[in-house]
């Protein structure tokens, strides 16, 4: 027996097979987490950023105490004009004393400020001291007097925030960068993940087509095996007989010495020729199953009339079985095929010898020449007792011989040899078969021109 050994099957679990990608996978989304989390932070810092402008209302803190002063100085004061302006001084600084923007003034040491100036504007409420020319000129010069201080708090409100602006800046070019060199560190395992996958795609590939080869190699092996052990059989019993008929009829002679008569002779001579001509079989099967496995056989195709070629299979097979019935007929007369002669004789004289040995010898055998569609064909039917189903699809088979086939002589070849000379020219060969009705082995091959009248 062969040293070739079948390789163990691939197997293994997910994380056996891919689980050193793990941490490159998590290389890769390692940093995009980081830059999607800086770009969120980045975001949430623009947004409050946005509602924190606190320039905008210190200004209009300014704007209102002057509009408060200019309404107290007006002629034409109203009273409900004055405490108009003077309800909007208070709600702007009291959007200045709310949480984010107090802490932001204390930061800048104004939240006193504030204070302070509410306090001086609580002191000279209209509605609760009354509309008159002292109230009116106290509001006048507290909101001419505030403008310093105020101008001063949005001076270092603008000052901070220009800070604060360019730190912004800064920081979103940091988180750019970080963010760049995330997704370029992403884009680089990604790669490198990709090229790892293909790399043991190719080796899990490779690790297929060697199992692939090896199983060939074993299935060779396998089969050449059944070929010596079949091939020893055949030649333990379809040699050996004929030699020992051989041997028998020689002794025989030798036996009766100077009384040999030529009937004696002549009995022998027939059971030698037979003997010999059935070990000449033998190995005509046995050299052309090895030229075909070694591929030196080729079909020399030609335009031949089938009819012939049959008439001649036909006309050396009654030299052999002497008495038998052969009929031969054609549905179109010069019906020509593409083939090679020789191999066709080949052929139909294994399908004739076939059909005349399994088949009774008081019943007609029948080579029958017709064409169907653009080929033509050579139908060899006998009235034999059929080959059961479970056989049929191993007919064909190397030295493959049927139950009811052990008794008769035979190599196992004749059939899958008659099959692959058959395709070498382009054809095939079908069989049919009734149980107690007979089987029909059909040839098929290419058509060719046909012979002109």
């Amino acid at each position: 027996m062969s040293d070739v050994q079948v390789l163990a099957p691939r197997g293994g679990s997910w994380a056996a097979r891919y689980g050193p990608l793990v941490p490159l996978l998590a290389v890769c989304l390692i940093p995009l987490a980081f830059a999607l989390t800086r770009t969120a932070a980045l975001e949430r810092d623009m947004r409050i950023a946005a509602t924190q402008n606190m320039l905008w209302v210190v200004t209009q803190t300014q704007m209102e105490t002057l509009a408060l002063a200019a309404a107290a100085l007006s002629p034409d004061r109203t009273p409900d004009g004055i405490e108009h302006r003077y309800d909007m001084v208070l709600s702007r600084l009291a959007l200045l004393q709310d949480g984010p923007q107090l802490r932001y003034l204390a930061e800048l040491g104004h939240d006193e400020t504030v204070g302070r100036i509410e306090g001086q504007l609580r002191a000279l409420d209209p509605v609760e001291r009354g509309h008159g020319d002292t109230v009116h000129d106290g509001l006048a010069r507290l909101g001419l007097a505030l403008q310093p201080d105020l101008k001063r708090m949005a001076t270092d409100v603008m000052t901070a925030e220009w800070t604060s602006a360019a730190e912004r800046l800064d920081d979103y070019r940091d988180i750019q960068r970080t963010v760049l060199l995330a997704v370029a560190s992403a884009l680089a395992a990604a790669l490198v993940i990709s090229w790892l996958l293909l790399s043991n795609q190719r080796r899990l590939h490779r690790a297929d087509m060697m199992q692939v080869r090896a199983s060939a190699l074993l299935e060779r092996e396998r089969s050449a095996s059944a070929w010596y052990r079949d091939f020893a059989a055949l030649v333990s019993h379809e040699i050996r007989t004929p030699l020992t008929l051989i041997d028998s009829a020689m002794h025989r002679l030798l036996r009766k010495g100077e009384a040999v008569n030529a009937r004696d002779v002549a009995e022998r001579h027939a059971i030698v020729q037979d003997a010999v001509g059935r070990l000449t079989r033998v190995l005509d099967a046995v050299l052309m199953a090895g030229r075909l496995d070694e591929q030196a056989v080729e079909g020399r195709l030609a335009p031949e009339v089938l009819s012939d070629l049959a008439e001649r299979a036909a006309a050396h097979a009654r030299t052999q079985h002497p008495g038998r019935e052969i009929v031969l007929s054609s549905s179109v007369a010069g019906l020509q095929a593409l083939c090679d002669r020789h191999l066709v004789g080949h052929i139909l004289d294994n399908l004739l010898s076939n059909a005349l040995k399994y088949s009774p010898a008081d019943t007609p055998v029948e080579l029958r020449i017709f064409a169907q569609g653009d080929r033509v064909a050579c139908a060899v039917g006998d009235r034999g007792a059929g080959i059961p189903p479970e056989e049929q699809e191993r007919v064909f088979d190397r030295f493959y011989r049927g139950h009811d086939q052990m008794t008769k002589p035979g190599t196992g070849l004749g059939l899958a040899l008659s099959r692959e000379l058959a395709a070498l020219q382009g054809g095939t060969i079908t069989l049919e078969s009734w149980q107690d009705r007979g089987s029909l082995f059909t040839l098929w091959l290419p058509a060719a021109a046909r012979q002109e009248a």
